[in-house]
């Protein structure tokens, strides 16, 4: 259990989520806790000890509040002032960050110009990605924005996935699942590795994501035929070592999956915070390739910012075939993590922006 020095708490609301209200009293409490994990957004709420919930929650305590800004921002809009009618310091950010994903917000003006008022109104922005910091003081030049990465749990034992593998690692898991999102690679990653794995005689394993990605009669379609299970069944025909995950598990038997693997493989060029890294680094594994934030800031000499395709699959055979090179980016991943994106840390962070705040 997390125990921060001060009573510094956050509350993390989500206009319109699905998510339901989630007390972190306990901090990052234990795998079998229940709710949602505390991970991505939802680390915010656990590593202060603070609630997730959505707009609901205008009324709620603590009274620092880290607002999400997602797809319908006149939603997002309305309830910023809302909260700051009820006497809340309220951060921003923008809860759908990859670089794709923003250009289709903003692809609607109505998006933008929300945008703009809601960083005129607020009272700071928090920058979840090195891509999206510009982006809140472009819309507001006088918008105090801090970067703050959503952290990991990874001082804490209990979060240490590996423990909970007994059998030897094998083999590698593909980090992404999205098919038709371009920008994910996903099906070009299964290209390269799928060859090279079975060269090695390594297993290899890929959840089969359903394709809610697709727009119009296609995604209504998939409710009948899932296009995405389909795809992967055809590739497993010229790859027979793939193992296929066709069912979405619950986030514990999908991390505990992961850790029986000896590296995470990605081509992602989203630009997202990275939770694909942050699993692989609860798991105690190595993730390669990838440009999100966890992925420069905690695996540096594996990630796939600044490195050709090529560079990549070295690295990738690398990992494979050299323990000892295997165990040495997993310590210091360890340590960068510790260092830069871990509970205790994240939350002296936030402690300290939101009482600049205060002061201004």
């Amino acid at each position: 259990m997390s125990s921060p020095q001060s009573k510094f708490q956050l509350a993390v609301i989500s206009p319109g989520g699905k998510n339901m209200q989630q007390s972190f009293a306990d901090g990052a409490g234990s795998l079998h806790s229940g709710g949602h994990s505390p991970l991505n957004f939802h680390a915010y709420a656990a590593c202060t000890l603070g609630t997730y919930g959505g707009s609901q929650s205008v009324s709620v305590e603590p009274s620092n509040v880290l607002l999400l800004i997602g797809g319908k921002m006149e939603r997002a809009l309305h309830t910023l002032r809302a909260l700051k009618k009820a006497g809340h310091t309220v951060v921003i950010t923008l809860k759908e960050t990859g670089l794709a994903q923003i250009g289709g917000h903003f692809q609607t003006f109505d998006n933008w110009t929300a945008f703009r008022k809601i960083c005129l109104e607020a009272d700071a922005a928090l920058a979840t990605t090195f891509d999206t910091l510009p982006l809140y003081q472009s819309a507001n030049p006088q918008l105090p924005t801090a970067f703050i990465p959503p952290p990991y749990p990874v001082e804490e034992s209990e979060w240490d996935i590996s423990r909970l593998v007994t059998q030897e690692s094998k083999g590698v898991f593909v980090g992404t699942r999205q098919l038709f999102v371009a920008s994910r690679n996903h099906a070009l990653a299964l290209n390269l590795i799928a060859p090279f794995t079975a060269e090695l005689n390594e297993p290899l394993t890929v959840i089969s994501g359903r394709a809610s990605d697709l727009s119009g009669m296609k995604r209504l379609l998939n409710k009948a035929r899932d296009f995405s299970h389909a795809w992967h069944q055809q590739f497993r025909q010229t790859a027979v070592h793939v193992q296929i995950v066709a069912k979405q598990l619950p986030a514990l038997d999908y991390l505990k999956l992961m850790a029986t693997h000896k590296i995470v493989f990605q081509l992602d060029s989203s630009a997202v915070p990275g939770q694909v890294a942050g699993d692989a680094l609860l798991c105690r594994i190595p993730c390669v390739g990838g440009n999100g934030t966890a992925e420069r800031l905690v695996y540096p000499d594996l990630c796939g910012h600044g490195r050709s395709t090529g560079e990549i699959m070295d690295l990738t055979r690398r990992l494979l075939t050299d323990r000892s090179f295997r165990q040495e980016q997993m310590e210091q991943a360890l340590a960068l993590a510790k260092e830069k994106m871990c509970f205790s840390v994240a939350r002296a962070q936030l402690q300290d922006f939101y009482q600049s705040l205060d002061s201004r």
